[in-house]
């Protein structure tokens, strides 16, 4: 009886050894076709509006406001990510002469609110203003947003020093498109 269990076992070890080895040999390869990445359109365009210029005068207890607008896209590109945005407005001395030094500044939105979550470092006429927008545009979707920036000749009793051609103050904005994440 043993030598009859010791040759079913042997049978069945080969047996198990030729259907393995055989059902191994069969394999197939199937193509699923071929991919490709492109990447997606990111564009930012900004640019100065009503108030934006050269040498706009300004005299003690006065206010001068600039518009400058961001947007999404360019003709028809339009970004196809969603954006958040970095804002800073950097105010000083204009070229060859001294800041005017009881100005301050402040960043408006569209419908002339301050925006209190701009952080703002301007004295004395010197300084900057910074702003981070999370989510500023929607991916796809062109849009345009408008701030303003105003700057406040804050009265003192010694304004009429720094009267005429030799004081001056300028500012300048630059705006940094993140992509959302």
């Amino acid at each position: 009886m043993k030598k009859t269990i010791a040759l079913c076992a042997l049978v069945l070890s080969i047996l198990a050894g030729l259907v393995s080895g055989s059902l191994a040999l069969y394999q197939k390869s199937v193509d699923v076709g071929a991919g490709s990445v492109v990447a997606k359109k990111f564009t930012i365009t900004a640019a100065g509006s009503t108030g934006y210029e050269a040498d706009v005068l300004i005299a003690p207890t006065e206010s001068v406001t600039a518009a400058f607008t961001v947007s999404n896209f360019s003709g028809t590109y339009v970004t196809e990510t969603g954006m958040d945005l970095n804002i800073t407005v950097t105010i000083g001395n204009a070229s060859g002469k001294t800041a005017i030094p009881h100005i301050t500044a402040a960043l408006l939105d569209a419908d002339n609110n301050v925006i209190g979550s701009a952080v703002n470092n301007v004295t004395d006429g010197v300084g900057t203003i910074t702003l981070s927008v999370d989510h500023a545009f929607l991916p796809s979707t062109a849009a345009t947003l408008t701030y303003k920036i105003k700057l406040i000749w804050e009265s003192h009793s010694d304004d009429i020093n720094y009267q005429g051609p030799n004081y001056g103050t300028a500012y300048s904005v630059t705006v940094t498109g993140i992509q959302d994440i």
